[in-house]
C-alpha cells in the first residue's frame, strides 16, 4: 500500500503540491470543474531521514572530505568542504557541500565531499527490496558542467569499484541514473542551477532483471526508467554529496536537502 505526496505536514510534499497547482493552474477552493492533479506514490514505513533539521550531520554515518573520514557527529562545523546552512525559504537547515580542485580525502581516490549511511542507520539496501527516496537539490547559480569524466550528488554504493546505481550529471548538464560498471545510463532531466529542485525517485533493487529506477521532478513523472542491474554484491549504502573525476577543477557548489526515505 502506498502513500502519496500531498501530506501537509511534510515540508517536501507541501513544495511539490505547490509545484503542481503552479504548472497545472490548479487553484485551492476554485469554483471550477475538478481538475486531475498528479499523484506522486511514496511508501507508508519512514526508514530513513537525512534533512538534516538537527542542524549537524549527525543523522549520517560517516562524512568523507578534504582532511576529513570519519563519523559525522564528530564533525564540528567551520571549513567549507560541509556545513548545515539557511538555503532560503523552505530550506533554513540545509547541507551545503563545496569540492575545490584537488579536495580528495585521506584516503585517496575522486574528489568529494559526501555524506554516508549504511544498513545500521536504515540508509542500507539488499537485493529484492523497494525504496521511495524524496530528497530536494540545489546546483549553485555558479556551477558549471563538468569537464572531466563522472560528477556524482548521490550513490548507492556496494564494496568497492563503481556504484552499481547513481545520480550523475553529464557535460550537457543533464542529470541522469547511471551504472558505470556496465556504462548505461537513463536521463531524467537538465540540472537548474540556482534554483531548488524536488526529487522523488522509486527505485527496486536488483543484481537482474527485476531492477528499476524511476523519477518525479517537481512533482511530474520523468519518462526514462532504468531497468539496469543495481546490486552488485549484498547489499548497497547510500552516499549523498558530491564525488568527481579529477578532471573537474572548477569549484562546485551544491545544497541538498528534505532527504526521506520510505519503504513499502
Amino acid at each position: 500500500m502506498l502513500s502519496f505526496v500531498l501530506n501537509k505536514e511534510n515540508p517536501f510534499m507541501s513544495r511539490t503540491l505547490m509545484t503542481v497547482f503552479a504548472t497545472t493552474g490548479l487553484l485551492l477552493g476554485s469554483s471550477g470543474p475538478a481538475l486531475a492533479v498528479p499523484l506522486v506514490p511514496v511508501g507508508n514505513k519512514v526508514v530513513f531521514t537525512g534533512n538534516y533539521d538537527t542542524g549537524n550531520f549527525g543523522q549520517w554515518s560517516t562524512c568523507q572530505w578534504r582532511g576529513y573520514n570519519s563519523s559525522c557527529k564528530d564533525w564540528k562545523q567551520g571549513p567549507y568542504m560541509a556545513k548545515i546552512a539557511d538555503g532560503g525559504p523552505g530550506h533554513a537547515t540545509a547541507a551545503r557541500f563545496e569540492v575545490r580542485d584537488g579536495d580528495v580525502p585521506p584516503f585517496g581516490g575522486g574528489e568529494r565531499s559526501e555524506v554516508s549511511a549504511g544498513g545500521s542507520a536504515g540508509a542500507g539496501v539488499k537485493a529484492g527490496d523497494e525504496r521511495w527516496y524524496e530528497f530536494s537539490l540545489r546546483f549553485d547559480a555558479s556551477f558549471t558542467n563538468p569537464r572531466g569524466g563522472w560528477f556524482i550528488p548521490m550513490q548507492w554504493h556496494s564494496g568497492s569499484g563503481s556504484p552499481p546505481l547513481a545520480l550523475e550529471v553529464d557535460n550537457n548538464g543533464t542529470l541522469h541514473f547511471a551504472n558505470n560498471r556496465v556504462n548505461k545510463r537513463t536521463e531524467i532531466g537538465p540540472i537548474q542551477k540556482g534554483r531548488w529542485v524536488d526529487y522523488v525517485l522509486h527505485v527496486k533493487f536488483s543484481p537482474g532483471s527485476q531492477a528499476l529506477a524511476e523519477s518525479w521532478v517537481n512533482g511530474v513523472k520523468q519518462p526514462g526508467v532504468h531497468r539496469v542491474p543495481n546490486m552488485a554484491g549484498d547489499s548497497n549504502y547510500l552516499k549523498m554529496g558530491i564525488y568527481r573525476d579529477g578532471g573537474n577543477s572548477d569549484t562546485a557548489i551544491l545544497w541538498h536537502d528534505g532527504l526521506r526515505i520510505t519503504a513499502p
